[in-house]
């Protein structure tokens, strides 16, 4: 169950990280790019993990692209590339780091006013 909450609070913040970061037209290497500039600030990444979380964010930024550029955008496609992404990242940062990313990722949910881009209808 933590597992799935963490591998869920880090598909969200990766998501978030790429909206607020602007790259509409961004190739993915700048999308890889940026997130690993972001997650190393926050983080304070080695070196090493810098290049593992850029190598890891470039295949996902790819695969996110090429799911764009198809003509039936598949949501659930999206959200399996997300996980696969969190769950590997998880396994690149430290038992801290992993801490302080899901603080972000709570704080950035409390800064949207509780995340939820409301669905629900509108009369």
């Amino acid at each position: 169950m933590r597992k799935t909450l963490l591998a869920l609070l880090l598909a969200f913040v990766s998501f978030t990280t790429f909206a607020q970061r602007g790259g509409g037209n961004a190739t993915p290497e700048q999308r890889a790019e940026n997130q690993t500039k972001t997650l190393s600030e926050n983080l304070k990444l080695s070196d090493d993990q810098q290049k593992k979380v850029y190598d890891l964010s470039l295949v996902r930024a790819k695969k996110m692209q090429e799911l764009r550029d198809a003509q039936n955008m598949d949501r659930e496609q999206m959200r399996a590339s997300m996980e696969t992404f969190n769950t590997e990242l998880a396994k690149i940062l430290t038992v801290e780091q992993q801490e302080k990313y899901k603080t972000m990722l709570e704080d950035r949910r409390n800064n949207r006013g509780g995340g939820g881009g409301g669905g629900g209808p509108r009369n």
